[in-house]
């Protein structure tokens, strides 16, 4: 009866020395797993790669030039807002960078005049992802349909849009040249090199500054271009302000002081 007991005691003994083993067996297993999958994780790069906001503020177009009245492009600005042209009507808009270079942008509205430009304003419109390496940014639309513009930054100050015309503004430096001086609260006033002149302005759509004529003396003066006073409408490009009258025909051009 005792050697009975015994065998039956040395047989469980033997079943819990097994059942130890294949326990810690399992738990190094387990942790060489766990160290694996831990050092596959560590080295494995995000999906997506951030974009920084800052990349992206600029003017951009696209390798070539085009023979529309301007090159196209898109300027992305610090404030949030961004304008593109395709050489003939101009988009504005605001924009967000999130993660992974995801792009959301509201748009205005927009001339429709015909151009042999490039549809860059739409591409921005279309833009879900943006990627910028170096000076090169690529917009990419959403679905298998969406495409990809690859532009280039611009370097050429002709290129752009144009700019807000506060400031001092005139035809040539010499005492009696004539100038436009204009301020923050959308007033404006100047000489046309005989004449004082006064009015209002405003920034348009497309970002030309149209002219509100005010005050104005009225003398004399012989020999004096006054082509100034006729001026309806501005284009800030590169530091100068090209003046047209109200059929549109260029009376000449102002530079920044």
């Amino acid at each position: 009866m005792s050697g009975a007991v015994v065998r039956h005691g040395r047989h469980i003994a033997g079943l819990l020395m097994v059942i130890s083993v294949a326990i810690g067996l399992g738990g190094c297993a387990a942790n060489t797993a766990g160290s694996d999958a831990g050092a596959s994780t560590e080295g494995t790069p995000s999906p997506t790669a951030s974009v920084d906001p800052g990349s992206l503020v600029g003017v951009w177009v696209l390798p070539q030039t085009f023979d529309s009245p301007e090159q196209p492009y898109v300027s992305f600005v610090q404030d949030n807002s961004w304008s593109s042209s395709d050489g003939c009507n101009t988009v504005r808009g605001t924009w967000t960078l999130g993660t992974g270079g995801g792009l959301s942008t509201t748009s205005g509205p927009q001339t429709l005049m015909g151009c042999d430009g490039a549809p860059l304003p739409a591409a921005v419109v279309g833009a879900r992802t943006v990627t910028v390496t170096g000076d090169a940014l690529v917009l990419i639309g959403s679905g298998e349909a969406g495409g990809e513009t690859a532009l280039v930054r611009s370097t050429d100050p002709l290129v752009g849009p144009p700019g807000r015309p506060v400031g001092h503004w005139v035809e040539s430096n010499t005492p009696a040249t004539p100038f436009l001086s204009f301020d923050t609260d959308q007033s404006y006033s100047g000489n046309d090199g005989c004449n004082v002149l006064t009015g209002t302005w405003e920034q348009t759509d497309d970002g030309a500054v149209a002219l509100t004529p005010g005050a104005t003396t009225m003398m004399m003066c012989e020999g004096m271009d006054q082509w100034l006073r006729l001026a309806v409408l501005g284009r800030v490009q590169a530091g100068v302000m090209t003046l047209q009258g109200p059929d549109g025909t260029v009376l000449g051009q102002l530079t920044k002081r």
